[in-house]
C-alpha cells in the first residue's frame, strides 16, 4: 500500500505542476516519449544547400549522428492563424523578428530563434523562418481546444495547410531535396490550454502531400502576446533533429525541463557533439592524460566496450554562464546514455540521464532529486573541494546497466574558471605534459600506446601515400577518398570486414607520434596547417578534417570555411594499427577553385586536364593536351581549376 501510495501522490504532483511544462511528440495522433523509427527525421547533407556541382564530389555516405544532423542555412516556414475570438496579438512583422532578427529582445528575450540555435551549434546551423499570415480559423479557438485529443490540432492543421497553400511552395521547405519537409510550424494566437488536448503546443505529423513533397514533421507553438522563445526553440528540437523529451533530467538541456522562457538552457553537449557542432574526445581504460577543456568545447566520451554503439559515458564542462546561466552551478557535468533505451519514461531506465556527483548516480535515487524539482543541482557536478574524482569504487552504482563495472577512472578535477582540468585515468604525475590551447593533449606522449606497440613488440609501419583534390567550399563539403581497405588487410593480416572491430585506429602527428584523440566527427581528426592534430574551431588553427569510415575504408576530407584559398597544399596522417603491424595514411590535399562557364564560345584555353561539370555535378569531360575544352553543348558548366 505503501508504494501505491507515494506513486498517488507522485502522480498528482504532476497534475499540479505549471502549465506548458510538458511538450509532446505526437504520431498519429497518439502521444510517444520519441519518434518510431519509421517516422525519425533525416537530412541528407549532401543534398543541402550546396552549389550542385559539388554533388558528384561528395556522395552519400552514413550519417553517424544518432539524430538527423542539418548543417549549413535550413529554410523553415511558419505560418499565422487566430481565431474569431482570439484575434492576433501582435504583427507578422513582430513575429518575423522574433523568429529570425539578430540580437532580438523584445519582452526580455535574449536573441531570436535564429540567434539560439546559431549559438548552440557554433554558427554551423543558421535555422531562416519565412512567415505567412494572419489566416483567421473557420472556428473560435475554444471550438478546437475542446476536440478531443488532439483532433482539434490535426483539424486546425490542415485547414491552414489548405488556406496557404495557392500562397506557399512547400517545396522550398524540402531542404535536403529528399521529398519530405524538414521544418513547418503553426503558430496561434493565444495560450495553449490543456495538456494533451487541442491545440496544446507539440511536434506533431501529418499524411499531407504539397508542392510534390510530404509535410510530415510539424510543430504547432501559442502566441499568447507576450514573445518568449523556449516552446519554439523545443518544439523545434522534436521536429528537426528527432530528440526526444528528456524526463526525469532536469534543467540541464532545453529538451528536459522548461527552465527558462527568455534563455533557454543551451542543448546538451552529447548532443551538440553528435550533431558536429563540438567535437567527441573519445576516451579508453588504457588512456593516462592531465586534460584542459573550456566550457562547452568538447565532450569527452567513454564507450561501453561491450556495446560501443548502445552505451557509453559522456562529460564535459558546464558553466553557468550565458545560456546556462540559470543553473545553479558549473563544472563537469556527467550523463549516462544508452540508445537501446527509448526515451526518457521511467526513472530507473533513462535513454539520458545526469550522473549526480553527490548521489553516486544510483538509478533508485529520489525522483524528486531528477525532475521536476529541483530543475538543477549544484551537487551535480564534479569539482574541486566538493566532488573532485570519478570512479567505479567511489561511485558504484553507476556501471552499466547489465551492472558490470565501466573501467572509466577521472581523478583531479580542478576548480571551474576560464578552463577546467581534470585527470583521465588516476595517474596522471604532477609534471604531466600539460594540455594544449585547445583543450587537447597534442601527441600520445601521456596515452598508453596499444600493447602491440610495447618495447617487447617491434612494430612494422608501412605507409600508404593518397592525393586528393579539395574544392573550397563555405559549408565543410567534403570528398570521399578510397583508403585501399584491400591492400590495409592484408599488410595486417585480417578481413576487410573486421577493421572496424579489431584494429586500433589514431591519428598520427607531425613527427610519427601516434594520438589516440580523435578531434573530428566518428573515428576523424581536425589539423591544423602543419598537420598537427588540433580541435575543431572556426578562429583557430584547424584547417582540414579527415573522417574515417572503417566500415567502407573511406575517408571524407574537407576544408574549414573561409581559410584556404587555391593552390594551398597540406599533408594529414592518420593511421591503423593491428598486432604488430601499423599502416599509415599519408593524404596530401590540394586546395581547388572553380570557374563559372557562362558561354563556352568565349572561354579561352585552360590548364590541361581540369574537368567539367554541368549543373548537375555530372562530369562531362576534361580540357585536352592543348588546353581546349572538350566538345560540349551550349549550357552552364563549372571547372574545377587546379
Amino acid at each position: 500500500m505503501k508504494n501505491k501510495f507515494s506513486t498517488l501522490i507522485f502522480l498528482s504532483s504532476l497534475l499540479l505542476l505549471p502549465t506548458m511544462l510538458f511538450a509532446d511528440i505526437v504520431y498519429q495522433g497518439k502521444r510517444v516519449q520519441e519518434w518510431p523509427e519509421e517516422a525519425r527525421p533525416t537530412f541528407n547533407n549532401q543534398r543541402a544547400d550546396k552549389p550542385s556541382f559539388l554533388l558528384a564530389q561528395t556522395p552519400v555516405t552514413q550519417n553517424k549522428s544518432h539524430y538527423a544532423a542539418p548543417k549549413g542555412k535550413i529554410y523553415s516556414l511558419t505560418l499565422l492563424v487566430d481565431f474569431p475570438d482570439k484575434v492576433a496579438p501582435v504583427s507578422i512583422g513582430d513575429v518575423k523578428d522574433w523568429l529570425n532578427k539578430e540580437g532580438f529582445n523584445k519582452d526580455g528575450c535574449n536573441g531570436s530563434v535564429r540567434d539560439y540555435y546559431l549559438d548552440v551549434s557554433n554558427g554551423q546551423l543558421d535555422i531562416e523562418n519565412e512567415v505567412f499570415g494572419w489566416y483567421r480559423a473557420k472556428h473560435p479557438k475554444s471550438w478546437y481546444e475542446k476536440l478531443n485529443g488532439y483532433s482539434g490540432s490535426d483539424s486546425l492543421m490542415k485547414e491552414v495547410f489548405n488556406y496557404f497553400d495557392p500562397q506557399v511552395d512547400f517545396s522550398r521547405y524540402d531542404n535536403d531535396k529528399d521529398g519530405t519537409t524538414e521544418a513547418i510550424n503553426i503558430v496561434y494566437a493565444g495560450a495553449g490550454e490543456t495538456w494533451g488536448q487541442g491545440l496544446w503546443p507539440h511536434s506533431g505529423w501529418s499524411s499531407e502531400k504539397r508542392d510534390g513533397v510530404k509535410l510530415t514533421h510539424h510543430q504547432m507553438t501559442d502566441m499568447p502576446g507576450k514573445f518568449s522563445i523556449y516552446v519554439f526553440v523545443h518544439e523545434s528540437g522534436h521536429m528537426i533533429f528527432g530528440w526526444p523529451d528528456l524526463y526525469w533530467y532536469g534543467d540541464y538541456c532545453t529538451m528536459g525541463n522548461r527552465a527558462h522562457d527568455l534563455n533557454p538552457v543551451a542543448i546538451n553537449d552529447f548532443y551538440r557533439a553528435d550533431q558536429g557542432w563540438i567535437p567527441f574526445v573519445d576516451v579508453t581504460s588504457n588512456d593516462v592524460s592531465l586534460e584542459t577543456t573550456k566550457p562547452g568545447e568538447v565532450c569527452y566520451r567513454y564507450k561501453n566496450p561491450a556495446r560501443p554503439d548502445k552505451e557509453g559515458l559522456v562529460w564535459s564542462y558546464v558553466q553557468n554562464k550565458g545560456r546556462n546561466s540559470v543553473l545553479k552551478s558549473s563544472g563537469l557535468l556527467m550523463q549516462h546514455y544508452d540508445f537501446s533505451i527509448e526515451g526518457n519514461s521511467a526513472s530507473d531506465k533513462l535513454g539520458l540521464r545526469i550522473v549526480h556527483a553527490s548521489a553516486a548516480g544510483k538509478s533508485s535515487d529520489n525522483v524528486k532529486d531528477q525532475w521536476p524539482n529541483p530543475g538543477s543541482d549544484a551537487n551535480a557536478f564534479f569539482k574541486s573541494g566538493t566532488y573532485s574524482d570519478f570512479s567505479d569504487d567511489k561511485y558504484p552504482a553507476i556501471r552499466w546497466y547489465n551492472g558490470s563495472k565501466t573501467g572509466l577512472k577521472i581523478t583531479d578535477i580542478g576548480t571551474p574558471g576560464e578552463t577546467l582540468t581534470f585527470c583521465i585515468g588516476g595517474n596522471c604525475s604532477a609534471d604531466a605534459p600539460s594540455s594544449s590551447s585547445n583543450g587537447f593533449t597534442s601527441s600520445s606522449s601521456s596515452v598508453t600506446p596499444p600493447k602491440s606497440s610495447s618495447s617487447s613488440v617491434q612494430i612494422t609501419v608501412q605507409k600508404i601515400a593518397l592525393e586528393t583534390t579539395l574544392p573550397i567550399s563555405d559549408n565543410y563539403a567534403p570528398v570521399t577518398l578510397d583508403l585501399n581497405g584491400s591492400e590495409v588487410a592484408k599488410i595486417l593480416g585480417i578481413a576487410q570486414n573486421e577493421f572496424a572491430n579489431k584494429v586500433q585506429f589514431y591519428g598520427v602527428e607531425p613527427d610519427g607520434t601516434l594520438n589516440s584523440r580523435t578531434t573530428g566527427e566518428g573515428t576523424g581528426h581536425w589539423f591544423d596547417k602543419d598537420g598537427k592534430i588540433v580541435a575543431w574551431d572556426p578562429n583557430g588553427t584547424s584547417m582540414i578534417y579527415s573522417n574515417v569510415d572503417l566500415t567502407t575504408m573511406t575517408t571524407k576530407i574537407g576544408h574549414m570555411p573561409n581559410k584556404v584559398v587555391a593552390g594551398n597544399n597540406y599533408t594529414v596522417k592518420q593511421a591503423v594499427v593491428y598486432g604488430s603491424n601499423q599502416v599509415t595514411f599519408e593524404i596530401t590535399v590540394t586546395i581547388t577553385g572553380t570557374t563559372r562557364i557562362a558561354d563556352i564560345k568565349k572561354v579561352q584555353r585552360g590548364k590541361p586536364g581540369n574537368m567539367i561539370f554541368n549543373v548537375l555535378g555530372k562530369p562531362v569531360g576534361q580540357r585536352t593536351a592543348s588546353g581546349d575544352l572538350p566538345d560540349l553543348p551550349k549550357g552552364i558548366y563549372v571547372e574545377m581549376v587546379k
